[in-house]
């Protein structure tokens, strides 16, 4: 016997088909967790070897195992499982991908993610996973939100944030985007230290100038 299903993972509201084979000839029967589904809607005899269950629109409440049966008219018994499993989601809804920070302080960025059954999440930037242990100054805390303690310009960049839903490897994924701020520090520099007054003599200032995004400069007196 053989069952071919279309897929085992299924999202809510797609449809379901599953087609039971039996080697011969027999009375087949569909069972879902042990229990017979009688539902004529959903069962249908394609030939004395053969049967399709089908379900129009998914829900959770469709996830489990379901077996066929067949009584060969030889009187032999078989059966077949397949487990199916039903999703929703991961979805990030309409949330920020874009966060800006100034240096030194504390960042937060969060990731909120709904989906069924249950949904993991993990924030990566570039190809390595952040870790969730206390004490480092990047880390994902409980609530999935990124924490980066005392920014750094280094900080900046394109993070992901990394939907599954448990067990599966059905996933989403967001890009979210940090930039860093720092205020302009400025810093005068005479070249010659000491110019005698004069209208022949050239006196030069230095101005030099830190900060992200790079400051506009301008001179008065």
């Amino acid at each position: 016997m053989n069952i071919i299903a279309s897929k085992q993972d299924v999202q809510v509201g797609e449809e379901i088909v599953l087609l039971c084979k039996a080697g011969g000839e027999g009375t087949i029967t569909w069972q879902k967790d042990e229990e017979d589904i009688d539902d004529e809607e959903k069962v249908s005899g394609i030939d004395e070897s053969s049967s399709k269950l089908s379900i129009k629109k998914a829900t959770m409440n469709d996830a489990g195992k379901y077996s066929c049966l067949c009584d060969f008219d030889s009187g032999h018994q078989d059966k077949i499982d397949i487990q199916l499993y039903i999703y929703e989601g991961p979805s990030f809804g309409s949330q920020k991908t874009y966060h800006e920070f100034l240096e030194g302080t504390n960042g937060m960025v969060p990731c909120l993610v709904t989906g069924k059954p249950e949904v993991d999440v993990h924030w990566l930037r570039g190809n390595q996973n952040i870790p969730s242990d206390e004490g480092e100054r990047v880390r994902q805390l409980t609530d999935n939100t990124l924490r980066i303690e005392k920014v750094r310009r280094e900080d900046a960049g394109l993070y992901e944030c990394q939907a599954y839903i448990r067990g599966r490897t059905i996933n989403q994924k967001l890009p979210v985007s940090v930039v860093v701020n720092a205020p302009p520090k400025v810093r005068l520099r005479e070249e010659v230290k000491k110019v005698m007054a004069g209208s022949e003599n050239n006196v030069s200032l230095l101005c030099l100038v830190d900060g992200l995004p790079k400051p506009n400069i301008t001179w008065t007196m």
